[in-house]
């Protein structure tokens, strides 16, 4: 039979990984990730713009020791957990200029002083100058150039660059999945909570941001074996992973005092849950993942010394007089405030996202998480169980080691950047193992009820510094206004938020449909 004369037939179809462009194409990674990371500056900016100065849990302290780090001030003399510090004359109040308003969610915030650039310097304490000096060199330098409130907002706008890449990165590790799940538990790990955070003059943003993206990138590192991943049958590593994992580690092993802690627990829960002989070969033969690791734990080892030497995990000293089994009692009663600290409670600690948006997260989190432990292995369960024990006992135990001298000090964004991995370890144990059309239904919900989430949080935050949380849009005079007109910071985010939402569900759909390749004929 010639060649003209054989039955016309297709070659098979190459699997689509990413999501779709122009007429069908997979668009590019470096795309993606451009995307990703300008929606979430966006966000991030929104929120750094609808903060005042001084209203994120303690952004005096960390602004004064960023103004200090990058003039040389790393090891200045400490008192307890006091350490004073020469910084421009501009701090000496930083403490105080927004006393008026925190801690009262009813006042709004346009009583708090001006602030403004001041000449000279001054000496100034500041309750952070023990903590590991990275991220404080990397914010201080926009007092370089700048001052006044100016400079705490570009600080701010620092913080929401480092934390946009991080929380990018980790979005391009989970939408290279063929399950819209990944994607999905990745959008549930990032709370309101986080974005808050992310426009603030704080390590705790970037700490969130690198925990996240580490269980986002280590989890793809481990993919399950057999038909419906890599697992033993492709154990060759991706570079692209291995570095977005070092990087994520490397922000941990800097960040702040118990950042190395939450970097040892992700990595421990992780091989726990999905690791392989033949994969760990694989990761220890590679030239990236071998060097990287020995610089990561340089990296530790330095951070580590930093904190002994310095005693940063050292609290403030609210000396509390309990038997120990009151003690024990009265730190299980705030786990369940401290739930809600993971998902929204703004300000210091004055500021409580709605009724609603709690639901909604703790419920899709729920669902997501029974989901997981239905169709996981006896590995993966104990993994997840062994994220929400973590995340119950540790802080307590946290608590119980020190109430005598620091009270019962924990806030549940301490342990953030670990337990957000309990939605995105969830996501990947129920990639593939789940129906498409179901699965695709179930994440568009929950994507979209996270959506609804963020722009209620978002707003009934501006209303408090606005309004104070008594009063209401349109019905009262407004208190204190934003850089920003109330009104546009409010478009901009409706609109990011809407934005965001239609590009995941974009990708969601093309897990569930990928886009048809033309048939290419055999001849």
């Amino acid at each position: 039979m010639s060649r003209v004369d054989q039955p016309p037939h297709t070659a098979p179809l190459p699997r689509v990984t990413g999501t779709t462009g122009v007429a069908g194409r997979p668009s590019s990674p470096r795309r993606r990730w451009w995307t990703a990371f300008a929606l979430l500056s966006l966000l991030g900016g929104l929120w750094a713009l609808a903060d005042p100065v001084f209203s994120v849990p303690d952004e005096p302290a960390h602004a004064v020791y960023a103004a200090a780090a990058v003039r040389g001030e790393l090891w200045a003399p400490t008192t307890g957990i006091d350490t004073t510090v020469t910084v421009p004359a501009t701090y000496a109040n930083a403490s105080t200029a927004a006393a008026c308003f925190i801690y009262d969610g009813t006042v709004p915030a346009g009583c708090a002083e001006l602030f403004v650039a001041q000449p000279g310097t001054a000496e100034v304490v500041t309750t952070a100058g023990r903590y590991p000096p990275a991220y404080y060199l990397f914010a201080g330098s926009a007092t370089l150039v700048a001052d006044g409130a100016t400079a705490i907002y570009l600080m701010r706008f620092l913080t929401v660059l480092v934390c946009a890449a991080l929380l990018a990165s980790a979005f391009l590790s989970v939408s290279e999945r063929r399950s819209p799940w990944p994607l999905t538990g990745l959008v549930l790990a990032c709370t309101p909570m986080v974005l808050f955070f992310t426009g603030a003059v704080n390590p705790q943003g970037p700490e969130l941001a690198a925990g996240i993206a580490l269980w986002a990138s280590a989890l793809a590192l481990f993919p399950p074996p057999g038909p419906a991943g890599d697992g033993d049958d492709a154990p060759r590593v991706a570079p692209r992973l291995v570095l977005r994992c070092l990087a994520a580690m490397a922000a941990l092993a800097l960040i702040r005092p118990l950042s190395v802690v939450w970097l040892g627990l992700i990595v421990g829960v992780v091989l726990l849950a999905r690791a392989t002989g033949p994969r760990l070969v694989a990761l220890l033969r590679d030239r990236w993942m071998l060097l990287g690791g020995l610089a990561v734990g340089a990296m530790v080892a330095m951070t580590a010394v930093w904190v002994l030497a310095r005693d940063a995990l050292r609290q403030w000293s609210r000396p509390v007089d309990l038997e120990i089994s009151r003690a024990a009692l009265f730190s299980v009663s705030k786990l369940d405030g401290e739930l809600a600290e993971m998902v929204g409670v703004f300000g210091w600690l004055d500021n409580a996202a709605p009724g609603l948006v709690q639901l909604l997260w703790i419920g899709a989190v729920a669902v997501l998480a029974v989901l997981a432990a239905a169709v996981g292995t006896r590995r993966e369960r104990l993994a997840l169980v062994a994220v929400v024990a973590i995340s119950v006992v540790m802080p307590v135990v946290s608590e119980l080691s020190s109430y005598r001298e620091s009270a019962f000090a924990w806030q549940g964004r301490y342990i953030l950047a670990f337990s957000a991995g309990l939605t995105v370890l969830s996501g990947y144990l129920l990639a593939d193992r789940f129906p498409d059309d179901i699965g695709w239904r179930v994440c568009r919900g929950l994507v979209v009820a996270a959506g609804v989430a963020h722009l209620v949080a978002f707003i009934g935050n501006l209303n408090r510094y606005v309004h104070g949380i008594d009063s209401f849009w349109f019905l009262d005079e407004p208190g204190w206004r934003p850089p920003l007109p109330a009104w546009l910071l409010i478009a901009a985010f409706i609109l990011g938020t809407a934005a965001a939402v239609a590009g995941l569900l974009r990708v969601l759909r093309g897990r569930q449909d990928p886009a048809p390749l033309p048939a290419v004929p055999a001849g």
